[in-house]
């Protein structure tokens, strides 16, 4: 028998919360054509995830809808972060960064300037995209409904927390003040250049929600499918660290970024017998 969907391991409750919290930027926006648009979907989107918190199959094919709400609602980020006050915070992680670890992490590529190396790091930070839907559907298709929920439940859950931050308090990151010293040209990395260049949302580094929800899929996999769970830690490394020495975040982005994605997936997962 599935289990009662109760609190935050009901999908359509996150969606509507993160819609709910999001709101006040949209409401305060510009008067334009554009954002009275976003405005309304928004306000709709509301209400439609509100009534479905209580849906009986939210477990089941209608969780997809968690999965396929993320890539949607961080490419509206770059333009809600702006509207409350335009800027961004990377001061502040900058020197937060100095504090935690004496230096920029992003000396890392500097310091181990290897392209076989630089090359394995890419690979890995890419492994960031199959990680959000290639153990969900495992699942899935296994029948595995319970297991489904709670992974759908905590990968949206650690990625609507970091949403919230870049909202409120965008970041861009390194990646915007040029690449890291040191760091070797190759196929791997220009294939990740041209998919953040084509698909980032400008104000969404910190904390990563790549790091947290590939986190929070390990979380999940390791209780539902060790071997599954296995992989996902190894790619929660290899984003972690990628990231950091491509130049793409700081060291501190993916350090709470893991911390949400832990957080995240055991709370979803606290009843697991």
């Amino acid at each position: 028998m599935e289990k009662e969907q109760i609190g935050l391991a009901n999908p359509f409750r996150i969606l509507a919360i993160y819609l709910i919290a999001t709101a006040p930027p949209l409401l305060l926006g510009p008067l334009s054509a554009p954002h009275v648009m976003l405005a309304v979907v928004h306000v709709t989107l509301i209400g439609v995830t509100w009534r479905l918190r209580g849906h009986r199959r939210a477990d089941g094919r209608a969780a997809w809808v968690g999965l396929i709400a993320i890539p949607l609602l961080y490419a509206e980020i770059g333009q809600i972060n702006q509207y409350l006050a335009a800027g961004y915070h990377d001061p502040f992680v900058m020197a937060l960064e100095s504090f935690v670890f004496g230096s920029p992490a992003t000396d890392l590529a500097a310091t181990l300037p290897n392209f076989w190396l630089s090359e394995t790091l890419h690979l890995a930070y890419l492994s960031y995209f199959p990680a959000i839907y290639v153990p969900a559907a495992l699942l899935f298709f296994a029948g595995r409904a319970d297991e489904f929920r709670e992974c759908v439940s905590a990968v949206l859950l650690a990625a609507v927390v970091c949403f919230v931050v870049f909202v409120y308090f965008p970041v861009q990151g390194p990646r915007y003040f040029g690449p890291p010293e040191g760091v070797p040209d190759g196929p791997m990395r220009r294939l990740t250049l041209s998919i953040l260049e084509a698909g980032s949302s400008q104000g969404a580094a910190f904390p990563s929600s790549h790091m947290s929800i590939v986190t929070a899929q390990a979380v999940v996999q390791l209780r539902a499918t060790r071997s599954v769970g296995i992989v996902m830690t190894i790619a929660a490394l290899g984003v972690g660290i990628g990231a950091v020495y491509g130049g793409f975040h700081y060291a501190i982005d993916m350090v709470l970024g893991g911390a949400i994605g832990l957080a995240a997936g055991a709370y979803v997962t606290r009843d697991r017998k």
